[in-house]
């Protein structure tokens, strides 16, 4: 847990306190799981609320925090207590339910909106060694699917047994739903899997990750499928899947601090663009991962950031021709001092 950013907001817009009820600021800050409840963060103090299901857990498990029992008007008569002026809530994770609540507890405290993402853009060594665990389960289990990628399987099945092996192998869940697309499934960046099975010479594109003690991880692979070497492969799918190998290769060596993130998606777009396929590269590059699958920075030209050490991002180029397939390479990438570590490339 690096707070350097939430410091810097307390400071920055004078806050007395910031308050969030999402599960990703309590996990993040106390490294507990709790579905319920508050965290307060006070200049020199943090105090988590939870109720009668998660007391003992939290008076146990906490860190960084006091552990108060949410209980009747417990937090309400807390937050009237401290006479806070100023305070921030999360506008990525905040319920109006939940404001509104605020506003009525606070009615003469002035009220701002901050990224909860934001607290936590840079890692830690715990947090970075976290990923790379739920990288490494995610790895050894598409390793040990490859035998099951074989002619007439569908993609429900790959996407069942996946799941089976990442949780098998020490995953908490999935990080996401796995993305298991084949032939011209692979053309849609999002397609749900399906009863289609798989035919000789068909591209096979898996988005996939395990979530492992509160972090996630998030990889895609692309390949072809073949029976043996005299399949017919359509030329037009190897190529595509050879430019965008080699545009995420260029992605994953442009990572380091300093520069912009868009500058990420620019060598990558770029490539892509260079080679004939821009039209047909419909998304940001890449994108934060770490407690959420998707968080700060993004890597795209929209809302550019500085990248700096600790932070960790995915790579992500993708070309998708309708009616014939798509390809996509992703890799989970830490930026370091001296410009960065693939978690994900062994």
């Amino acid at each position: 847990m690096n707070r350097t950013t939430l410091d810097q907001f307390l400071s920055q817009f004078q806050l007395d306190a910031i308050i969030s009820n999402s599960y990703q600021t309590k996990l993040w800050f106390s490294e507990i799981m709790a579905t319920d409840g508050y965290i307060i963060f006070e200049k020199s103090r943090a105090i988590l609320f939870v109720d009668g299901r998660y007391i003992e857990y939290a008076r146990k498990n906490a860190k960084n925090v006091e552990v108060m029992l949410l209980v009747n008007d417990s937090f309400d008569a807390f937050v009237k207590s401290r006479n806070y002026q100023k305070i921030a809530v999360e506008s990525d994770y905040i319920e109006l339910t939940h404001y509104n609540k605020l506003k009525n507890l606070l009615p003469n405290t002035s009220f701002i909106n901050i990224k909860g993402k934001e607290l936590r853009i840079i890692k830690d060594a715990k947090e970075v060694s976290k990923i790379q665990k739920a990288v490494n389960i995610s790895l050894e289990a598409y390793d040990k699917l490859q035998i099951f990628i074989t002619e007439g399987v569908s993609e429900l099945e790959l996407d069942h047994k996946l799941n089976y092996l990442m949780k098998r192998l020490g995953a908490d869940k999935e990080s996401f739903s796995s993305i298991v697309a084949f032939g011209s499934n692979a053309a849609m960046p999002h397609h749900h899997p399906t009863t289609k099975t798989l035919r000789d010479g068909e591209i096979v594109k898996i988005d996939f990750g395990a979530y492992f003690e509160g972090f996630a991880a998030d990889i895609t692979r692309t390949t072809i499928y073949k029976k043996n070497e005299s399949s017919y492969v359509d030329p037009k799918l190897i190529e595509i899947l050879k430019v965008v190998e080699e545009a995420a290769r260029r992605g994953r060596e442009a990572v380091r601090p300093g520069v912009s993130s868009k500058s990420i998606d620019d060598v990558c777009r770029n490539y892509i663009t260079e080679m004939g396929y821009g039209n047909f590269f419909v998304h940001s590059t890449g994108h934060g991962v770490g407690i959420d699958v998707h968080e700060l920075p993004n890597i795209s030209a929209k809302l550019p950031m500085t990248l700096e050490t600790g932070m960790v991002i995915t790579v992500e180029p993708g070309i998708y021709i309708e009616n014939l397939g798509g390809a996509r390479i992703e890799d989970v990438v830490l930026v370091t001092d001296t410009g960065n570590l693939v978690l994900s490339r062994k």
